[in-house]
């Protein structure tokens, strides 16, 4: 905000977008329209959008149709930090900058990968932390039933678990 961001409340209520651990889960396709709808006339008269909206294990929400990028003045920006997990604007291109309507979509991926040293060393000490979880006597302890180790389990004995990865996938 103090860079001029301006906060709005899109009236989805926090008991259907905030989920296990306080993060974020999928909204049905009814709220996730009435999101759009809400979002339709602050995106018509932004200069620029910062997408980063994502769902732990799960692809990330289109928030921004191709009609609501058309609605937008030449020469606006979308970057969508989203890209990784799929991105938050319908016409975002991984790995690209592209421009569509006359707005210049970008889609770089990795961006938390091209912090400095000091957000390195946070991501570090978080992989450390989880190791460390994990590590019991000196050996790695897969307890599924722990709601931390199911969420960052992808795969185990040739098997996909990850719900979300196996919902991606259509398993």
């Amino acid at each position: 905000m103090s860079l001029g961001a301006k906060p709005f409340d899109v009236g989805v209520p926090a008991e259907v977008a905030i989920g296990e651990g306080g993060y974020a889960q999928r909204l049905s396709d009814e709220w996730l329209n009435k999101e759009r709808e809400a979002l339709k006339p602050l995106v018509k008269d932004a200069d620029i959008i910062i997408l980063s909206a994502l769902i732990p294990g799960k692809l990330a929400p289109i928030l921004i149709t191709d009609e609501m990028v058309a609605s937008m003045a030449p020469g606006s920006s979308i970057v969508d930090i989203s890209i990784d997990q799929g991105g938050n604007c319908a016409l975002t291109e991984a790995g690209e900058v592209v421009v569509k309507h006359g707005v210049t979509i970008d889609g770089t991926k990795n961006i938390p990968g091209m912090m400095p040293t000091s957000s390195t060393w946070m991501f570090a000490n978080n992989v450390f932390q989880l190791l460390s979880f994990l590590a019991q006597d000196g050996k790695i302890v897969l307890d599924r039933t722990d709601p931390i180790i199911e969420s960052t389990l992808s795969t185990i004995d040739k098997q996909i678990v990850h719900r979300g990865a196996r919902e991606a996938m259509g398993l």
